[in-house]
C-alpha cells in the first residue's frame, strides 16, 4: 500500500486570487446513514483565540471547513449577523499568524464522494476518506494544502477515520471487498501510509466505526455495520484483543449496526451508539461495560460526541431528537426536539411540529431526521440533519421544559444551477440547485436567509396541481423543493412586480414573492433559460420560446426553425436576442401582446460563432451584446445610433478563446467596461472591449464549473470595500458555494480602469 504520487494544485482557490468571501454549501447526507461531523480542531484552533471555532464535513467530493460564527466566546448564541460563514478573513493559516479568513475553506483533492474527514490532535493536518476507499492526509495550516500522503486504504467506502493521540498513526474502517482475506479496516503511519498491525474483520467485511484511544496504552475499537458488534484491538502493532474478559463487544441487540464510537477526552470511557437505540458505555482500556441505556431514542441513533469535558455525550437520531447523556450513568439531562424547529425550513416562516413539540409517535419529516452532532469549541452542541441543515442547539433547553428553538444554519446541499440578484438596492441574491431549492442570501454578510417554500394559493384553479402542492406544504422536505425535485435551470427577478421566476425540469415556471412560492404556470416543453426585461419574462424551451408578462402566459409556445440555444432580453422589453445551433444570434422584436405574430425577426447575426451560442448579456446600456459559445466570447454593438453598423463585431471569434469548456455565463461590471465570465472548467475570465489582447484569469474558481456571475454594483447597499463597490463580482458554482471576489486591484493593473 505504498502511497502514490498526487497533484494537489487545484486543490484549492489559489491564494493569490482576490477572494474576499466564500458562502459554503451544507452537508451531503445519505438517508440511513450517520453523518460525519467534526468539531474539534486541534490544538492549533483550540489555542488561538483570534480563531472562530471550526466544524468539518463532506460535501459531495470536497471537504468543507466551515468557520462558525453563531456562538461567541462564552458558547452561547452571538450576535454576528452570519449565519452561512460569509465573513471578510480567511479560513487556515500557520499558528501565530491572524490571518485572513472568508468565513471557511473548501477542500478540493478527492476524486470521488467524501465520506469522513478528521483534524489530527494538532489542528495542523486533516484525514479524509472517500467512496472510493483512498485516504488523503494533507496540510490545513499551508496556504496551498498540500497532500502528505494518498492511499488506496480500502477497496470501498471508508467510513470513519480516527487519529491517535501523537499524531501519528491513523484508524480506518468502511467496506471490504468481496474476494477472501480483503480487510474493512486498517491502520497506518500518516505519513508513509505502513501498515501498523493487522485488524480483525467484521461481518460480511463491513465496518461503521473506529476510535483511536486518546492515550496509552494504546487501543483501536472498531464497529460492525451487520454484526452490531465492537472489537478491541491492542498494540502497536495491533492485534484483536480476545478472550472470556471481552463481555462487552455485543452489548448492543444482535442486529444492525454500532454507527458510532468514540472515546472521551482522557480515554478513560469509551461510548457507543446504533441502530437499537441504546446508548453503550464501556472502560477505555478493557471494553467491560459500565452501563447500558436502551431506548434514548425511539429510532436508530446515528452519532454520538463527547464534550471537551469527557462529562457529557451528545447523541442525535432518526427521531428528530438530540439529547445530552450523563457521561457516569448514561441518564439523559437535556434533550432538543430539532424536528418541531419553526427556524429549520425557512427563516422562522414554517413549522413542522407546531413550535411546541411533537406528541408521541408523531411522524418525523424526512428531512429533520438527525444523522450527524458534535460539539464544536468543546461544549456547543450541534446537530445536523438529512437535509443539511446544522443546528446550533442552546445549552438552556432540557428533558424538564418546552426550551427554545436551534438557531439553524441553512442554504444548499446539492450544486447550484442558477444565480440571480433581487431589487437593485436590496442586498438580496437568489441561487437554485439541482434539487430543486430556492434560497435567498443576503448580498451584504453572505448569510442564507432561508429557503423558498411552497404555499397554497386560493386562487389555483388545478386541482392536481393544488393538490400536488398542499402535499409539499404539508411535507418541509418537499416543501423548500419547490421544482418538486428536479433541477433549475434559471432564475430571473422582475423589479416592477418585485416576482422572482424559476424554471424547472419539472416542466414547471413557479413564481416566489419573499421566500413564498406561490404560482406556477405550466410549460408544454422543457424550460431550458429565462430572461427578463422590465417586466416580461422569455422562457427558452426545447419546443420553441414562451412569453410571460404580469405572471401570465401572454403567448403560446412560439416554434422557432431552429434549436434554442440561449436568450437575451432588452431591459426594455422590445428587443430579443436568440441563439440558435445554427450558430447564429437571432434578432427580433417584441410585441407579446401581439397574438399573430409576437416575434418578428430583424436581423440574423450570422458567421461570429463556430458553435451554438450559450451565453449572452446585454451591456447596462443596451450599447453592446457580449455572446459565448464553447470557449469563445464575442462582442457585438447594439446601439441603435451606428446605423448601418449595428450589429458589427467589437470582439471577433478567436480573440478571447482561453476557455477551455464550455462558456455557461456572462456578466457586465455597471459602467460597461468589463466582461466576465465563467465556464464548466472552473475558470473565471475578466475581458475589457478597450483592451482586446488583455485578460484577468482566475482558476480553479469552482469545482465543477461556474454557473452564476454577476457584479455587485448598485446591489449591495454596504459601503465595506468587500461588499460594497462596482468592482465585486459574486459567483455560484457546482460546489455550492456563492463568492465574492475585489477584482478592482486586478482590473486597475491589467485594464487600466
Amino acid at each position: 500500500m505504498a502511497p502514490t504520487s498526487v497533484d494537489a494544485s487545484n486543490a484549492c482557490i489559489p491564494p493569490s486570487h482576490p477572494l474576499v468571501r466564500q458562502s459554503l454549501p451544507l452537508p451531503t447526507a445519505t438517508r440511513g446513514e450517520p453523518l460525519f461531523l467534526d468539531g474539534d480542531g486541534g490544538r492549533l484552533n483550540e489555542d488561538d483565540v483570534g480563531r472562530r471555532p471550526l466544524l468539518m464535513y463532506g460535501f459531495g467530493r470536497l471537504v468543507v471547513i466551515r468557520e462558525v460564527d453563531e456562538v461567541d466566546d462564552d458558547g452561547e448564541e452571538g450576535g454576528r449577523d452570519d449565519t452561512s460563514g460569509g465573513t471578510t478573513r480567511r479560513a487556515g493559516g500557520p499558528a501565530g499568524k491572524s490571518p485572513s479568513s472568508t468565513g471557511g475553506f473548501v477542500y478540493r483533492g478527492h476524486g470521488a464522494a467524501v465520506s469522513c474527514a478528521k483534524f489530527s490532535p494538532s489542528g495542523t493536518y486533516v484525514a479524509s476518506g472517500d467512496a472510493r476507499g483512498r485516504l488523503r492526509v494533507w496540510s490545513y495550516d499551508h496556504d496551498e494544502h498540500l497532500p502528505r500522503l494518498d492511499v488506496q486504504a480500502l477497496p470501498g467506502t471508508i467510513r470513519d477515520v480516527s487519529w491517535d493521540h501523537e499524531g501519528r498513526r491513523i484508524v480506518v474502517v468502511g467496506d471490504g471487498g468481496n474476494g477472501g482475506g480483503i480487510e474493512c479496516s486498517k491502520v497506518v503511519m500518516w505519513d508513509t501510509g505502513v501498515r501498523c498491525g493487522d485488524l480483525s474483520c467484521h461481518a460480511r467485511r463491513r465496518g461503521s466505526t473506529c476510535a483511536y484511544r486518546p492515550c496509552r496504552p494504546m487501543r483501536i475499537v472498531t464497529g460492525g455495520a451487520e454484526d452490531a458488534s465492537l472489537f478491541l484491538h491492542s498494540g502497536p502493532p495491533f492485534r484483536r484483543v480476545t478472550g472470556d474478559g471481552i463481555v462487552g463487544e455485543r452489548c448492543h441487540e444482535r442486529r444492525g449496526a454500532v454507527h458510532r464510537a468514540r472515546y472521551n477526552r482522557d480515554g478513560s470511557v469509551l461510548a457507543s451508539v446504533g441502530t437499537d437505540g441504546s446508548v453503550c458505555l464501556y472502560d477505555g482500556g478493557t471494553l467491560a461495560p459500565i452501563v447500558r441505556t436502551a431506548r434514548v431514542h425511539d429510532s436508530s441513533v446515528y452519532s454520538c460526541a463527547w464534550d471537551r469535558s469527557g462529562g457529557s455525550l451528545l447523541t442525535c437520531g432518526a427521531d428528530g431528537y438530540a439529547r445530552l447523556v450523563d457521561g457516569r450513568d448514561g441518564r439523559v439531562v437535556r434533550e432538543w426536539d430539532v424536528a418541531s424547529s419553526s427556524t429549520i425550513v425557512s427563516g422562522g416562516e414554517r413549522s413542522w411540529g407546531g413550535g411546541g413539540g411533537r406528541s408521541s409517535g408523531a411522524p418525523v419529516p424526512a428531512g429533520a431526521m438527525q444523522l450527524g452532532c458534535a460539539f464544536v469549541k468543546g461544549n456547543v452542541p450541534v446537530s445536523a440533519g438529512f437535509d443539511g441543515h446544522i443546528a446550533i442547539l442552546r445549552p438552556e433547553s432540557s428533558t424538564g421544559g418546552d426550551g427554545s428553538s436551534p438557531r439553524v444554519i441553512t442554504g444548499h446541499q446539492a450544486p447550484i444551477s442558477a444565480m440571480t440578484f433581487g431589487v437593485p438596492g436590496g442586498d438580496t441574491i437568489y441561487t437554485s440547485d439541482t434539487d430543486g431549492v430556492i434560497v435567498e442570501w443576503d448580498g451584504t454578510t453572505g448569510r442564507a436567509r432561508g429557503r423558498v417554500a411552497v404555499v397554497v394559493v386560493n386562487d389555483d384553479h388545478d386541482d392536481d396541481d393544488r393538490g400536488e402542492d398542499e402535499n409539499a406544504a404539508n411535507n418541509a422536505l418537499a416543501a423548500t423543493r419547490v421544482h418538486a425535485g428536479a433541477t433549475v435551470t434559471s432564475l430571473v427577478f422582475v423589479d416592477d412586480t418585485g416576482t422572482l421566476y424559476s424554471a424547472g425540469w419539472d416542466d414547471r415556471v413557479r413564481t416566489t414573492h419573499g421566500r413564498a412560492c406561490d404560482g406556477k404556470l405550466s410549460v408544454k416543453a422543457q424550460p431550458n433559460a429565462m430572461s427578463a426585461g422590465k417586466s416580461v419574462v422569455v422562457v427558452m424551451t426545447v419546443g420553441g420560446l414562451l412569453v410571460i408578462e404580469d405572471r401570465q402566459v401572454v403567448s403560446e409556445l412560439i416554434p422557432l426553425p431552429y434549436a434554442a440555444t440561449s436568450v437575451c432580453l432588452a431591459r426594455d422589453d422590445s428587443t430579443l436576442y436568440v441563439g440558435g445551433d445554427d450558430c447564429n444570434i437571432h434578432v427580433y422584436n417584441l410585441c407579446p401582446r401581439n397574438p399573430v405574430n409576437p416575434l418578428q425577426e430583424v436581423h440574423v447575426i450570422k458567421g461570429g460563432h463556430l458553435h451554438p451560442v450559450r451565453s449572452m448579456a446585454l451591456s447596462p446600456d443596451n450599447s453592446m451584446l457580449a455572446a459565448a459559445d464553447v470557449r469563445d466570447v464575442c462582442v457585438y454593438t447594439t446601439d441603435d445610433s451606428c446605423g448601418s453598423d449595428r450589429y458589427s463585431t467589437v470582439v471577433p471569434k478567436g480573440r478571447w478563446c482561453y476557455h477551455t469548456q464550455r462558456i455557461g455565463c456572462l456578466a457586465w461590471s455597471p459602467d460597461g467596461t468589463v466582461i466576465a465570465s465563467g465556464g464548466n472548467d472552473d475558470s473565471i475570465f475578466l475581458w475589457c472591449p478597450a483592451q482586446k489582447t488583455k485578460r484577468v484569469h482566475y482558476r480553479f474558481a469552482h469545482r465543477g464549473g461556474v454557473t452564476g456571475l454577476r457584479f455587485v454594483g448598485r446591489n449591495c447597499a454596504s459601503s465595506s470595500s468587500s461588499c460594497g463597490g462596482k468592482w465585486t463580482l459574486v459567483s455560484a458554482g457546482a460546489d455550492g458555494c456563492l463568492n465574492w471576489w475585489n477584482v478592482e486591484k486586478d482590473v486597475k493593473e491589467k485594464f487600466g480602469l
